[in-house]
């Protein structure tokens, strides 16, 4: 078995201007987001806040490599997920560069079963919020 905790497997992490991590906040739910950015922040994230998916990707057409982590709020159950979390990931290859950002979808509803696996297939995290 291959030991993965050697030092060239580990990802970088990427530092806003503070010397903090640097969140990307993907959230149309304006109370939610405010919530979620204030916890974020006490915990000395920089987060950046996007409401509309389709500005976020432009965002990170440019600047992917400025964000560890994107987190997107999935609980509106009418936005096309799939298809937008593609979208997202697919702008964050389009600069061919290392490291691109991880991505964690968060709800504050309990989606199916099928959703979560999903959302895991595509390679980002799901966690269902308290």
């Amino acid at each position: 078995m291959r030991d993965l905790s050697n030092e060239s497997f580990r990802r970088p992490i990427v530092l806003g201007a503070g010397g903090t991590p640097r969140l990307l906040l993907i959230d149309n739910d304006q109370g939610h987001a405010e919530r979620i950015c204030g916890q974020l922040r006490f915990r000395a994230f920089e987060v950046d806040v996007y409401r509309d998916p389709e500005r976020a990707r432009t965002r990170l057409r440019r600047a992917s490599t400025k964000y560890e982590v994107v987190i997107v709020n999935v609980s509106d159950t009418a936005m096309p997920w799939f298809k937008t979390l593609l979208k997202l990931q697919e702008a964050c290859f389009q600069l061919g560069s290392y490291p691109s950002p991880l991505f964690l979808c968060t709800s504050s509803i309990k989606q199916s079963s099928e959703f979560e696996l999903q959302i895991e297939r595509m390679g980002a995290r799901y966690v269902v919020e308290r």
